[in-house]
């Protein structure tokens, strides 16, 4: 039998009947066909996951565990690469992991394909200090390391031509002032960027420009949406009630209250583990448009349970739309699986 030529309504009957990640990836692997038969952004595997937390005696483990709102189950990964590590970053479908007990060796895991990248050794600041950050990057690869003991930050990039072999060194607090143009110029340069960047003058009002910055968080998650390439900014995640929504239009925000087919989840303590998707019908909890999305801890009278909230940019009115399983460890990060590097 020709395999490869099985009727492309077959192959996507098939297909949505896979329920583990690892059947999911076997089947695109079979051949060109077969592949281009189930286009992955349309499968639930690849709908938002949510993360769970990796503390105490699990904090080391070779599985990472998901939760799934489209198929309503936990999803166990493993993931061998990432036994005697633990998890510092994660986004866009990838984790970073620092060894156990050498803490400035790192690796990036993509857990659904299983593909494991040695970062270049992370810089002695890192050292008995701890690691923590983020990845961004849809293709391509950003990663964003710091901690509370230095006041440097670490990037990493791979894609365009570029792969580092080291860390581009910046100061933390000038990156989260100008971050789209310090990520622009380590694309451009990989670890020459600091040769090319222009230095923030010291007559501008720094203290207001930060202060002004750090109520508001760039949605620097992968995005397929289509307008999604435009510059948003989301109001501060610690404040769910508060959420607002604006386009940058050169240096002037403006409010936005209808992005028509999209929705936004959020995660509650980082901005890049954020996301604008479009709308699917494959999410009876993420159905509705034009909204926020996040996890939060519910508190009741004797009870407390980790559930799922939505606010609609539109009218602002904020909805409980489910309790998550009881033993739920929340991270509160949302998680993109990818096959992408």
């Amino acid at each position: 039998m020709d395999w490869a030529s099985l009727p492309a309504g077959l192959l996507l009957s098939i297909s949505g009947h896979l329920r583990e990640p690892e059947d999911f990836v076997r089947f695109r692997a079979v051949c060109p066909q077969w592949r281009a038969a189930v286009s992955h952004k349309e499968h639930a595997f690849f709908q938002p996951w949510i993360m769970a937390s990796r503390w105490l005696e699990d904090e080391y483990s070779e599985n990472v565990l998901f939760y799934s709102l489209s198929a309503l189950k936990t999803i166990k990964v493993r993931v061998p690469d990432m036994k005697g590590k633990r998890v510092a970053a994660s986004g866009s479908g990838h984790l970073v992991a620092i060894d156990k007990d050498d803490d400035l060796s790192a690796v990036l895991v993509n857990p659904l394909s299983g593909k494991t990248t040695l970062l270049p050794r992370l810089p002695e600041f890192f050292h008995d200090n701890g690691a923590h950050g983020w990845v961004t990057g849809e293709g391509v690869i950003t990663v964003v390391l710091n901690n509370w003991m230095s006041g440097n930050m670490a990037l990493w990039y791979r894609g365009g031509g570029i792969t580092m072999k080291g860390w581009a060194i910046v100061p933390g607090r000038k990156l989260r002032l100008r971050m789209p143009y310090y990520l622009r110029m380590l694309a451009a340069h990989g670890d020459r960027m600091e040769m090319h960047l222009t230095d923030l003058g010291s007559n501008n009002d720094d203290s207001i420009m930060l202060q002004q910055e750090t109520q508001k968080v760039e949605l620097l998650g992968a995005c397929s949406w289509p307008g999604s390439n435009e510059l948003f900014k989301a109001t501060s995640p610690y404040h769910h009630e508060w959420f607002s929504l604006y386009r940058m239009v050169e240096q002037e925000e403006i409010p936005v209250h209808d992005i028509e087919n999209a929705i936004v989840v959020q995660s509650r303590d980082s901005c890049t583990r954020t996301y604008m998707i479009p709308a699917s019908r494959d999410f009876a909890a993420l159905g509705s448009r034009n909204a926020f999305y996040y996890l939060w801890k519910q508190l009741d009278v004797g009870d407390s349970y980790n559930a799922l909230y939505k606010k609609c940019l539109a009218s602002a009115e904020l909805t409980f739309v489910k309790r998550l399983p009881e033993d739920w460890k929340l991270s509160d990060e949302w998680f993109m699986p990818t096959l992408k590097y």
